[in-house]
């Protein structure tokens, strides 16, 4: 639509209101009575307020703002207390501050910075309210700090494990249309990036993120030189093809003492993520599959025959696992490459077998982790989060720069092979020359998560690694019993929100 006939719709739709009002002097004196306007919903949200108004400014009176000088740095807000009040929105008009909320600023403060300082915005007209925790209880601060209608947000940080709860309340986040969106305009980005970030109930698309955190497979160069006669990555990606390729190379290396992963969580992670179907049928009941029985199967026979050790993630004894010649490698996310994993196992930069790994694709393509964006209902500051999800997502220059600045793992694939193409990034230094990005750039393009999402996904994947933990012990004598406890924990934990007859 262009601007005339934008103009046009705005005008048609203005007239067409019960009440009279002077267009250009309401809202040069922000006092456009949103109620008396409902037929002017221009971006057709199904709401009224500031966003229509930023419409109806940049098309019929074509203003811009002209951003202010770069200064110190960004406000972060303590957490005011929170009083029982009605949680809907007052979408006052556009404050010009740009309120973020994240649980932590690992990715907000150094993104605000890059923002303000690559744009000339004024650091001050950016605040971020940081919670200062994780998980769940993110997501409880969040509903928590939301409930009060006095309480600012524009830009919501989430994690799909939790955030579905905002994506799919409508009375807490707004469809990414309502910026003027639409999904054609992150075709740039991996596939399950958009997919990842629609409603489940509605479908629209209300989340984005500027990353990726795809995972892959890490093993010893050396080890796997020596016992299965493999020179590159290329010929270990042969042997781990598949889920049945994974455990033949993996009876080959038990044969020599030798477990292929170092935790059966790892290897899990990643096959839980190759289902061909969403964890509920379309009834909203739990659905059972050859997959899930499969992936005890296997998950019993890794564990019971030495080809993955008993030891889990994140204990104490996991990393270290990589400093001997008992395990050949780890399923590794694009963020674990630094001593949070890789790096850690291989005992840092002067460790026994820093520069001994190499990375291939593995058995199937996952993702583990990655934080998504999503407009607030109450937003009043729209102009600065377009330009701020534009700045790390859609907008390929300062994507790119950010990327090259900070080393992250963008969501744009354009971005991600220029990186590669251009060669600077040499990889992790644990990989000994190899740059995973090549590898991780395979994997997120393949990911596929179309019809496969649920916002329970993470409360259905504990319970069915606990009941495929209690096989691989001896507490179901089978298959069977394993999938009954299965189903009788979901349903115990979700009999409010899905089907249990």
């Amino acid at each position: 639509m262009n601007k005339n006939t934008l103009a046009a719709v705005i005008a048609a739709a203005l007239v067409s209101c019960a009440a009279t009002y002077s267009v250009c002097g309401g809202m040069k004196s922000g006092l456009i009575d949103a109620q008396s306007l409902y037929n002017a919903d221009v971006n057709n949200d199904g709401k009224v307020n500031v966003l229509d108004m930023n419409i109806v400014k940049k098309i019929v009176l074509d203003t811009d703002s002209n951003e202010p000088e770069v200064s110190a740095g960004p406000e972060v807000t303590d957490i005011p207390a929170v009083t029982e009040k009605s949680p809907e929105n007052k979408n006052p008009a556009d404050d010009g501050v740009l309120t973020i909320l994240c649980w932590n600023e690992n990715d907000s403060r150094p993104m605000v910075d890059f923002f303000c300082k690559t744009t000339g915005t004024d650091i001050s007209s950016v605040k971020i309210m940081n919670f200062d925790t994780y998980g769940g209880d993110a997501e409880n601060a969040y509903r928590k700090y939301l409930s009060d209608p006095d309480n600012d947000a524009d830009i919501i940080f989430y994690e799909p494990d939790w955030g579905y709860q905002f994506i799919n309340d409508d009375n807490q986040t707004l469809p990414l249309s309502a910026l003027g969106y639409s999904e054609t305009d992150f075709t740039s980005l991996y596939p399950y990036i958009v997919e990842t970030g629609k409603s489940t109930v509605t479908g629209k698309l209300k989340g984005i993120s500027w990353q990726a955190a795809p995972g892959c497979f890490c093993y010893r160069t050396d080890l796997a030189d020596k016992y299965l006669g493999v020179k590159s990555p290329e010929e270990m990606q042969y042997k781990v093809r598949d889920w049945k390729s994974f455990l033949e190379t993996a009876e080959t290396l038990r044969s020599h003492d030798i477990s292929v992963s170092a935790t059966l969580g790892g290897v899990m992670k990643a096959y839980s993520q190759s289902k061909f179907c969403s964890w509920l049928d379309p009834d909203n009941r739990l659905f059972i599959d050859d997959f899930c029985i499969s992936g005890a199967e296997l998950a019993n026979e890794l564990w019971n025959r030495g080809y993955v050790t008993k030891v889990h993630q994140w204990s104490d004894e996991w990393r270290p696992l990589g400093q001997t010649d008992d395990v050949l490698g780890y399923f590794v996310p694009v963020w674990g490459f630094d001593d949070v994993l890789l790096t850690g196992a291989a005992g840092g930069e002067n460790g026994i077998t820093f520069g001994k790994w190499n990375a291939c694709i593995g058995p199937s393509e996952y993702y583990w982790g990655g934080t998504w964006l999503a407009p607030a209902a109450r937003m009043n500051s729209s102009t600065l989060a377009k330009q701020f999800i534009d700045f790390f997502t859609t907008d390929e220059k300062n994507a790119l720069a950010y990327a090259e600045h900070k080393g992250e793992f963008m969501a744009n694939i354009n971005v991600m092979k220029t990186v590669i193409k251009k060669g600077e990034y040499k990889g992790a230094p644990v990989l000994g020359g190899q740059n995973q990005f090549e590898v991780l750039d395979n994997v997120a393009s393949a990911i596929d998560v179309k019809g496969k999402i649920t916002p329970y996904d993470s409360v259905i994947d504990n319970a069915y690694m606990d009941a495929v933990y209690g096989y691989c012990d001896g507490t179901f004598a089978d298959t069977e019993d394993t999938m009954q406890y299965f189903r009788d924990s979901v349903n115990s934990q979700l009999q409010d929100v899905i089907r249990t007859d």
